[in-house]
């Protein structure tokens, strides 16, 4: 790897090299001043000087953070969890647990419910702004992205074990004036513990209570030093994983289904998950005559199943189908929760040099894999005609083959992190950090397309008429079309940084600090091979590797202006920050999925492309208190993302015949809403032109601690995300009838008498023109109390509101609001609990709250909107609320054995809330909403041991 900075870049970076060398010699001229200053104010609170002065980068041993470290009542609203916080949800992956206990988190699904069959990436999505818009980092470091052949996604965190994380920050606000692009949504940095001492083992298993589905992990870490405290050697490793739930081992999907049926019984999904069966009129939908034996029986019903072990209507006519008239199974067994088999091992050392200079190795491995075997459905179509066909009229069945298919899906994370720390004079320090980071991600998947030949598709008519989970169909291959894919996908990212961090000068209320950052970072993704295969006929098609390298400059200044210390009145605290970032993006790309002869290539070179931009980003912010009761803060920032790899690679103009013009109805303004004639060249896909989608947020907030009531805080903040230059894709007639607004998209051949020439090409490629503005007010409060009698008592409660998330799609055309719909983020979502301790023993309690929303999606039709509506019978999902509990017991006090052994129970949902059930088309195969866990009440039995 090779780090070349040239012409404005290298002005930039010289700048702020510049800028950080004069402060660590303003820090010298004032070092004498800023000593004997900070050890008066270390005397008069009793702290340590150390203690004073901020925490920021790798000051002491337990942490390799190299962000400053944050907490709630920073100037911007950071959310932050604990290693308690975290070890008491139960929750078996970082994204399900802040599925849960974020409320300001709008994803909707984790990958425990979808299964691998999806892609592997991340799907933490704060404000519903999409997961691509959060940025995840670990140990304050970015991850490689998840490659899915054309695109960088948001990593995959839920190989790292929940029982190595110390804490969570997150920034619910647009963060690219201290992290960068991509964190227009927010950022995520996850902690990794570095305090081990000693030898733990930490065991963890649990379930559903009805014994469903069985989880545990099982971790083992320690620390020991060397050379008189020198050197210090870490080391973590864990194991866990999970067993399948199956939808046969849950009602929803019957739920869901019997009340679609109730409203619309016409949709022929309410017939997946068993061996169903209803008439039909056009092959497409059911229908509501009754069936009809050919022997004259009616069913007084367009439904029924198929009864256990039968073998056909040969039999007796169809008289057991008639049996079931009216009556619907659900026994096939599709996967609706599973959790990945994960391994991680992470080990770390550090060793002393010199007084004040250090240098450390950090390894991290983790393995997440997942194999799902997923039944084969498959809408089979039977007219009345056909001799296995009982009925007089057509009909209809999802034949449903039991394990028809295997998904799989393994997702491999290798760090490697070497640097040297130094403790420079006047309490300055300096980290060089090289990373070396890989991801892969290797997946097989398959989706029945139909019968594989007519002969097939008549032995399949006979199928549906008989009990094939009994007695199972051979040969599948034979009988079904497959569409069968597999293939290997990889991401490297390598990082060189130089962090500085210090005090500056001496202030009224303290120190001005100053952090600075100088980082490059190049990040390739693989040259993939995917391969296809439908009905056994192979195909390959090749994405070329492409590179994207990041040159960042960044830096973040606090002022304490004043402090409770200076006496001033009306100004307890007043505090300004400010950072400011320059990123300069340069992806060089050839090339998009491009079909080849075999695995092997022949690889022709593709014509090389371009992206390159840069973006400086800022933020602002101060805290105020008027008194020692009362915090007002607030902050404005701007930000960036980068435009993805998939939006910039261009596709392969297609040719637009006049058939598929009239079938499409493009029609030319100009020239009377005339037909375009054909042919027409149509460019489409993405632009190597795109800029990057800009943003600008800003909070405002309150934090109440009241000296009337000791131990409480309440904090209110309000946030405004307003986004521009967003990446659109708009219809073909748009760019016709708006020609003018749009030069050059729309090309003319020649033309005659004073008219415009035939439109010859539109050029439909993405373009930045869409906005978005998100609107939240985010509420938390808390109350502790300590008491001889009672223990220590903390109350608490979180909750977001979010008042608007629009998108305006098109220049001119109204925004359309997401929130409170199905794929939005809820209007509310909020937790409240409470934590209870006592000498060993500890208890506590949560109950999470999930607002009510539309049924159907906001960019649907209003037609489309009503069709779900009826299928759900209302135009609302009710609100819904779970409990947890969890008791823990400490034997601290023990002697023997049990010392040092700490126990914890835990049980989730303890009501067993079955949450309300969902019946439009985006859910029917679950039948419940996806807010919820459906594994329903469950329990986790924790056991931690240290020697």
């Amino acid at each position: 790897m090779r780090f070349v900075v040239k012409g404005g870049r290298l002005r930039t970076l010289m700048g702020l090299g510049n800028l950080a060398m004069g402060m660590t010699l303003c820090a010298t001229v004032h070092a004498q001043d800023q000593a004997s200053t900070t050890k008066a104010k270390a005397d008069a609170d009793g702290r340590t000087a150390d203690e004073v002065m901020p925490t920021i980068l790798v000051r002491g041993k337990r942490t390799l953070n190299v962000d400053i470290r944050r907490d709630r009542d920073d100037i911007q609203p950071y959310v932050v969890f604990d290693a308690e916080q975290i070890a008491r949800s139960g929750a078996q992956t970082i994204e399900g647990f802040l599925q849960t206990y974020l409320p300001m988190n709008a994803q909707q699904t984790t990958s425990s419910q979808l299964g691998p069959q999806v892609s592997p990436n991340g799907r933490i999505d704060l404000r519903g702004l999409g997961s691509d818009q959060t940025l995840v980092l670990v140990d304050g470091r970015r991850l490689p992205s998840i490659s899915t052949g054309d695109s960088f996604k948001q990593a995959n965190i839920n190989g790292i074990s929940m029982s190595q994380i110390e804490r969570i920050e997150i920034l619910p606000a647009t963060a690219s004036g201290i992290y960068g692009g991509g964190a227009t949504g927010g950022v995520i940095n996850i902690i990794l513990k570095r305090d081990y001492s000693g030898f733990d083992v930490d065991v963890n298993y649990g379930g559903a209570l009805d014994g469903a589905v069985r989880q545990y992990r099982l971790g083992v870490s320690g620390g020991f030093s060397l050379e008189g405290g020198r050197t210090q050697v870490l080391f973590s490793a864990s194991q866990a994983n999970a067993g399948v739930l199956q939808s046969s081992q849950r009602d929803f999907t019957r739920r869901g289904a019997q009340q679609q049926l109730r409203n619309d019984p016409t949709d022929p999904s309410v017939l997946m998950g068993g061996a169903n069966i209803c008439s039909t009129d056009d092959g497409f939908t059911c229908s509501t005559q009754p069936l009809q034996l050919k022997s004259g029986k009616s069913l007084s019903s367009a439904f029924t199943s198929v009864p256990a072990n039968y073998t056909g209507a040969a039999s007796d006519g169809g008289a057991a189908l008639a049996g079931k008239a009216g009556q619907l199974q659900f026994e096939a067994a599709m996967p609706i929760w599973s959790a990945p088999e994960t391994t991680t091992f992470t080990f770390n050392t550090r060793r002393e040099f010199a007084t004040g200079i250090e240098a450390y190795v950090d390894f991290a491995r983790d393995n997440s894999k997942n194999a799902l075997a997923m039944p084969t459905p498959n809408l089979q179509y039977v007219p009345a005609s056909a001799a296995v066909n009982p009925f007089q009229q057509d009909v209809l069945s999802y034949l449903t083959v039991p394990d028809g298919v295997v998904q799989r899906q393994v997702v491999k994370n290798t760090r490697v992190y070497a640097g040297a720390i130094a403790r420079l004079p006047y309490q300055w320090s300096a980290v060089l950090d090289y990373g070396w980071l890989r991801s892969t991600t290797t997946s097989t998947n398959s989706t029945v397309l139909g019968a594989a030949s007519p002969t097939a598709d008549e032995t399949l008519q006979g199928e549906v008429f008989r009990d094939i989970s009994a007695s199972p169909l051979s040969d599948l291959n034979s009988l079904f079309t497959f569409f069968k894919q597999n293939g290997k996908v990889g991401n490297t990212l390598k990082t060189l940084s130089l962090r500085l961090s210090g005090p500056v000068v001496e202030l009224p209320g303290g120190k001005l600090t100053a952090t600075a950052l100088l980082e490059r970072r190049n990040e390739t993704s693989d040259d993939a091979v995917d391969t296809s295969d439908v009905g056994g006929m192979s195909a390959f098609y090749w994405t070329p590797e492409a590179h994207r390298r990041v040159d960042a400059q960044y830096l973040e200044l606090r002022a304490p202006l004043i402090s409770p210390g200076n006496n001033v009145p009306f100004v307890n605290t007043l505090e300004l920050m400010a950072s400011v970032r320059h990123d300069g993006y340069r992806t060089d790309f050839s090339g998009s999925s491009i079909e080849v002869d075999s695995a092997a290539g022949p690889f022709t070179p593709q014509a090389p492309s371009i992206n390159s931009f840069g973006s400086t980003s800022h933020t602002l912010g101060f805290r105020y208190a008027p008194t020692r009761d009362v915090t007002f803060r607030a902050s404005h920032g701007t930000g960036f993302l980068p435009p993805d790899l998939g939006q910039i690679r261009s596709s392969t103009p297609a040719l637009f015949s006049s058939f598929l013009i009239s079938l499409l109805d493009l029609r030319d303004p100009a020239l009377g809403n005339s037909l375009i004639p054909g042919p027409l060249m149509v460019l489409a896909g993405g632009s190597a032109s795109l800029m990057p989608e800009k943003s600008k947020s800003s909070s405002l907030g309150m934090i109440l601690t009241p000296r009337i009531v000791p131990g409480l805080r309440i904090s209110l903040d309000y946030t405004d995300i307003r986004k521009t230059n967003e990446v659109s894709k708009l219809p073909l007639s748009y760019f016709v009838d708006q020609e003018a607004a749009f030069p050059g998209r729309v090309v003319r051949g020649p033309g005659s008498d004073g008219q415009p020439g035939p439109i010859t090409q539109i050029d439909s490629t993405l373009f930045n023109l869409a906005s978005s503005r998100l609107r939240a007010l985010d509420i938390q409060a808390e109350y502790a109390t300590t008491s001889e009698a009672l223990g220590h008592l903390r109350f608490y409660a979180a909750a977001t509101h979010t008042m608007e998330l629009s998108r305006s799609v098109q220049a001119g055309a109204p925004a359309v609001e997401r929130s409170g719909f199905s794929d939005g983020p809820l209007k509310w979502r909020g937790n409240v609990g409470v934590d209870w301790s006592k000498n060993a023993w500890s208890a506590g309690w949560n109950a999470q709250y999930y607002d009510n929303y539309r049924a159907c999606q906001s960019t649907l039709s209003a037609f489309s909107c009503s069709q779900w509506e009826t299928w759900q019978g209302a135009s609302k999902v009710p609100s819904h609320v779970y409990h947890d509990l969890y008791v823990s017991y400490d034997f601290f006090a023990a002697s023997g054995a049990l010392r040092g052994t700490d126990i914890s129970f835990g049980v989730n949902n303890v009501f067993n809330n079955q949450g309300p059930t969902i019946s439009s088309a985006i859910a029917y195969s679950v039948g419940a909403t996806s807010y919820f866990d459906p594994r329903l009440r469950r329990y986790t039995l924790s056991l931690r041991k240290h020697f």
